[in-house]
């Protein structure tokens, strides 16, 4: 794909999510995922992040509505057999989640309004929302932010092409709950200007702060939470790090990979295990920069990043395009989504398996279209993947997919 300045729903499914052939060899102790594992379920027109509650023995999957965004809703299934319990109306598209398990809150990225939607998991009940940011004229936006010359000129002619004039300046996709400040933490993805982080007090229901200086397309966010530190990648090679308290940047870490398009932490070995997306975005992040970028890798990548210095410790090759990735801490297994292709009519995607401590490939499972998200049963027992439609399956009504895939880890 050339790198344009994409329409807003483009530009998140970018970023943003049949027969099963077991490839590869597992280790001694581990018998590897096998067909007869594999459970799907077609659930709605579009499925994107899922959040697995222990409290409430569930697993509650977003499921924005593109045609009529009145129909948008959380879907409340049962983890075992994927049957669906409840449906949480939203009168809004919600995408990226974040739960809050003890106090029975699911929080979805609003990514189209600026908002932060707010659901009661006891209740099924959608609570309202919290604002964040308000719609800009997007030329007047930009001239404030003090950029002119090429970089203004292209700007303006991707809105011009896109017939844009009003839109949000920043895109919603993730979030995180921090559990013992009561905070959420959410990338701002800037639309033409430096990416922010939002700081939502979620005690007060409301936005905390806005902090610059996360460089372009801040995309990729996890925590550790012990340590109290937020790390957020961007797309121009950035590792940037956060005191979850203070809220001061700390780090700023150039590393040696372009995409880091999702982070998970590692507490037991202070790592940052990322996926490096591999998609060319390259005229528009270099007219974002002001200069050419030089790449540092060939993207389609896993990488294990040193959390203190952002030093590559160990890069493997995954399949094309990684999207999800969840590391299941006990078993040490790392699980990445991987689409193998964007925009394609007929997608192969594959779920990769790796030994999260050396990167080494274990296994690959077909799970096509394209394997987006993933979520974990806290027991370690089954990994959930929402499986999104291609071209073809689009086209034809196809519902989107949540795969349950029984572990035989422990």
């Amino acid at each position: 794909m050339s790198g344009t300045l994409a329409t807003p729903r483009a530009l998140l499914s970018l970023l943003v999510a049949a027969s099963l052939v077991v490839a590869g060899a597992a280790q001694a102790d581990d018998v590897g995922i096998k067909p007869q594992d594999i459970k799907r379920q077609a659930l709605s027109s579009t499925v994107v992040e899922m959040a697995y509650s222990t409290s409430q023995q569930a697993l509650f999957v977003s499921a924005p509505d593109w045609k009529e965004e009145a129909r948008s809703r959380v879907l409340r299934l049962d983890p075992n057999t994927l049957a669906i319990k409840a449906e949480i109306p939203l009168q809004v598209k919600g995408f990226g989640v974040a739960l809050n398990d003890a106090g029975n809150r699911l929080y979805l990225t609003q990514a189209f309004n600026g908002e932060v939607g707010v659901v009661d998991t006891t209740t099924n009940h959608a609570l309202g929302s919290i604002k964040l940011l308000d719609k800009a004229v997007l030329e007047q936006a930009y001239k404030q932010a003090g950029i002119s010359g090429k970089r203004l000129d292209f700007l303006l002619a991707e809105l011009k092409k896109f017939k844009i004039t009003e839109d949000y300046l920043y895109r919603l996709r993730e979030l995180k709950y921090d559990a013992q400040s009561g905070r959420l933490f959410l990338p701002g993805l800037g639309f033409g200007v430096d990416s922010v982080l939002y700081v939502v007090d979620t005690k007060a229901g409301k936005l905390e702060k806005v902090i610059p200086g996360f460089g372009y397309n801040a995309v990729g966010i996890t925590l550790d939470e012990k340590g109290r530190r937020v790390f957020v990648s961007n797309m121009q090679g950035q590792v940037i790090t956060l005191n979850a308290d203070t809220l001061a940047i700390t780090a700023t870490h150039e590393v040696q990979a372009d995409q880091l398009l999702n982070l998970v932490y590692d507490p037991a070995s202070n790592r940052l295990l990322g996926v490096d997306q591999g998609i060319d975005r390259d005229d528009y992040r270099n007219h974002h920069l002001g200069h050419d970028y030089v790449k540092r890798s060939s993207g389609h990548r896993v990488f294990a990043l040193d959390a203190d210095s952002g030093k590559v410790l160990a890069s493997e090759l995954t399949d094309e395009v990684p999207i999800g990735l969840l590391l299941d801490e006990r078993s040490q297994r790392l699980y990445v989504a991987n689409r193998k292709g964007v925009r394609v009519d007929h997608g192969a995607g594959t779920l990769t398996v790796f030994d999260a401590k050396t990167l080494k490939r274990l296994q690959t499972v077909d799970l096509p279209p394209h394997p987006n998200s993933l979520a974990l049963d806290p027991k370690g027992d089954a990994l959930f993947v929402t499986v999104k439609n291609d071209g073809a399956s689009t086209k034809s009504g196809k519902p989107e997919s949540v795969v349950r895939i029984q572990l035989h880890t422990r």
